[in-house]
């Protein structure tokens, strides 16, 4: 049995890795709640088709910030720029660095002037300690600069509103999507996911030490047999994924997460019938979840929504999209995602005014999947664990008549005495931060 070697770090129950072996407790995939806050809305002359989907949200030196999409009605597309103090309301600054028609006073940060090139990607505070601070922000883009040639684009900033390129030209080739980059300190590289046709959209992931040059794009997540399988071929012929909007976990060493929009296609008759402008490319999209150690290779635990479509012709009942990031704070993570009324092919640009609300959900900190017992009770044990520090500190959620026990297992996985879980103090509650047993062998958890 291979010992695991856990240093004094958080590890989170995204998969099996630790365990030995199970009885009556398995991963669960848990659900954030829904605030329904509409935290953004569409309101300004540069926002008048509507707002999202491709958005970043960060907390920066005490600072919520979100850099979020814009369409105007004359088709021209932008990067605007908002803070907050809450998470909850969020000033659009007047910053004066880009004018649309003639409007001085905008929250616009990108592009310098109007382009038939331009779709945001993500934006990302760089934590490579070889990053000068003039560069501390990166911002991705699809786009195509004046005389230039267009692709994937890395632009750099010393504040997140002025923005110069980082090369004279584009880092990658273009990638019709939320593009998502970041520096993973894990493996001391940048990763970038991208979109790769195959022959329906997939995620692709590249990793590269220069940020001028992303080279090839590996496939690391799709849509497979499963979920074609499972389509009613009276409403779709087709399924895939629109976007990765991939984060590392920013408490955890070795935790990559997913939020990709899953797009199921009408087809084409289904979509006229509902009057579709778009019928070859229209269909409703919500929100999935899945969960990596290393950023390459993927789980989807629960295939069910992780965010579902709300009312039918709400403001989120056609298509939703999570933001890139996220803000934690205290003992709750809170994420941001845009939702619109309308399908991703039915809705006219010049047509429809003032669309897209950027919301908030909430989990609890960790909180994205847990190890969890059936109603009757349960037990894990783990493989043998070495680690140091001289407490071990559990999140535990027992409601009301469950309750947790820990204990301690020898190399040959009989139980200590004065270590076993008779011996363990019951843990009944909920409790973000609980301390519990010194543990340098095996545990062995029992659950109810």
């Amino acid at each position: 049995m291979e010992t695991v070697y856990l240093g004094c770090k958080k590890h989170l129950f995204i998969d099996y890795l630790l365990l030995e072996r199970c009885r009556g407790v398995y991963i669960a995939v848990n659900r954030p709640k829904l605030t329904g806050e509409k935290c953004l809305v569409a309101e300004k002359p540069w926002e008048s088709h509507r707002i999202g989907p491709y958005n970043s949200v960060w907390e920066d030196n005490g600072i919520y910030k979100m850099w979020y999409d814009a369409i105007a009605s004359d088709g021209s597309r932008w990067l605007c720029y908002a803070e907050s103090k809450d998470g909850v309301r969020w000033e659009k600054k007047n910053l004066g660095a880009v004018s649309f028609n003639r409007i001085k006073e905008t929250n616009i940060v990108f592009p310098p002037e109007k382009t038939e090139v331009f779709e945001p990607g993500c934006v990302f505070i760089d934590t490579n300690p070889k990053c000068p601070r003039s560069e501390r922000y990166k911002m991705i883009c699809t786009y195509k600069p004046p005389g230039g040639e267009p692709g994937t684009w890395v632009f750099v900033s010393s504040d997140g509103v002025s923005w110069e390129p980082l090369s004279n030209k584009p880092s990658f080739r273009l990638s019709d999507t939320d593009n998502i980059c970041f520096y993973d300190n894990r493996i001391g590289r940048y990763v970038a996911y991208v979109r790769v046709w195959a022959p329906l959209r997939k995620v692709g992931r590249c990793e590269f030490n220069d940020l001028k040059d992303w080279g090839e794009a590996q496939v690391v997540f799709s849509y497979d047999e499963e979920d074609l399988e499972h389509l009613d071929k009276d409403l779709f012929d087709a399924m895939d994924f629109y976007n990765s909007s991939a984060v590392k976990y920013p408490l955890a060493e070795d935790v990559y997460l997913m939020f990709p929009s899953a797009y199921y296609h009408y087809r084409r008759e289904v979509a006229e019938k509902m009057g579709s402008t778009h019928p070859d490319n229209d269909g409703p999209m919500d929100i999935q979840f899945a969960v990596s150690r290393d950023g390459v290779h993927w789980t989807r635990h629960d295939r069910r929504p992780f965010i579902p479509l709300g009312k039918t012709g709400g403001w989120n009942g056609g298509c939703l999209y999570m933001s890139y990031g996220m803000i934690i704070h205290e003992d709750e993570i809170w994420l941001y995602y845009t939702g619109y009324n309308f399908t991703h092919g039915n809705y006219d640009v010049k047509r429809d005014k003032y669309k897209g609300v950027i919301s908030r959900a909430i989990l609890r900190l960790d909180g994205f999947t847990s190890l969890d017992a059936e109603y009757t009770g349960g037990e894990a044990i783990t493989r043998p664990l070495i680690f140091t520090g001289e407490k071990l500190v559990i999140n535990v959620e027992t409601s009301a008549g469950g309750f947790l026990r820990i204990g301690l297992l020898d190399p040959d996985g009989k139980p200590i005495p004065g270590y076993t879980t008779k011996d363990c103090d019951v843990i009944n509650g909920n409790y973000i931060e609980k301390n519990s047993l010194l543990a340098r062998k095996n545990r062995l958890i029992e659950i109810r």
